[in-house]
């Protein structure tokens, strides 16, 4: 990961709100339209805990798709929906 990237992720963090984990899930229940950024790998993640809306990534994935967008999930390109990362 580049220092450029960590940058980054520091500024972006210090413009959102953390939320706990039950406000997450309580925000993906109602809203379904909402993303969930997974960072663990997808064969780690036990069945009942994937959804059509979350969106695995690794954070490498995140660091690659920062630097060419054609590696982002499409589903990210929307400004206006809400997403949550783990």
């Amino acid at each position: 990961m580049t220092d450029e990237f960590r940058q980054r992720v520091e500024a972006a963090k210090a413009k959102t709100k953390a939320v706990s984990v039950t406000d997450s899930k309580r925000q993906l229940d109602e809203k379904p339209e909402i993303l969930l950024i997974e960072t663990r790998l997808k064969e780690n993640v036990p069945l009942s805990e994937q959804a059509d809306n979350v969106v695995f990534m690794s954070v490498e994935d995140l660091d690659a798709a920062a630097e060419d967008s054609s590696k982002m999930d499409p589903r990210l390109s929307n400004p206006n929906v809400q997403i949550i990362t783990t």
